[in-house]
């Protein structure tokens, strides 16, 4: 597999559902995207909600931010953990601006409170819909929802359709459908 210049970031937080993290972790990389899992924590072992403990490969202080296209963020359970790090905060509200988020299920929850999505079309996790649009998010009801440079989705179910809309956003169209046809996605 020929690698890319691309590099996103995924963080990984205690409580974080393991199919809306790994589905983009797998797709992304089988594209050639350059992946690093990061946790907020000085520690890099994470619990998921099912409680498989993962290694990240990096943690937020070890993270140069500039290298990096794309934020990606997982829903699940512990999705208020992502809250704990004003730098990771920080830098979401950095990469709205002039970068990519990705966010799914209850993520895009983080985003809204941070202001990020207001005035943006999004969709996430049904429960979480009240929480997005108070905070000025417009609800799209589709799987899979980008506007500009922001991607979100509904949750475990449409991980795999949110991951490869995250790699057409980073290498287009054609890319997104050859690694579709590769894991025989219908």
């Amino acid at each position: 597999m020929k690698m890319t210049d691309k590099k996103v970031l995924v963080f990984l937080v205690d409580g974080f559902e393991e199919i809306e993290a790994m589905a983009p972790i797998d797709l992304l990389r089988r594209a050639g995207i350059v992946v690093d899992t990061v946790s907020i924590n000085e520690d890099k072992k994470v619990v998921s909600s099912r409680k498989i403990t993962v290694l990240t490969d990096k943690t937020i202080n070890e993270i140069n931010f500039e290298s990096y296209e794309m934020i990606v963020l997982p829903g699940g359970p512990g999705t208020g953990n992502y809250m704990k790090s004003e730098k990771l905060q920080e830098k979401l509200k950095e990469f709205s601006i002039n970068r990519k988020l990705g966010a799914i299920c209850a993520a895009p929850t983080i985003l809204s409170a941070l202001g990020i999505l207001k005035g943006k079309q999004a969709i996430c996790f049904p429960e979480c819909e009240p929480d997005i649009e108070k905070d000025g998010a417009i609800i799209v009801n589709q799987d899979v929802v980008k506007d500009d440079n922001i991607i979100t989705s509904r949750g475990a179910g449409t991980a795999i359709d949110f991951s490869l809309a995250l790699i057409e956003e980073l290498l287009g169209k054609n890319k997104s459908e050859e690694i579709r046809k590769q894991i025989l996605y219908k």
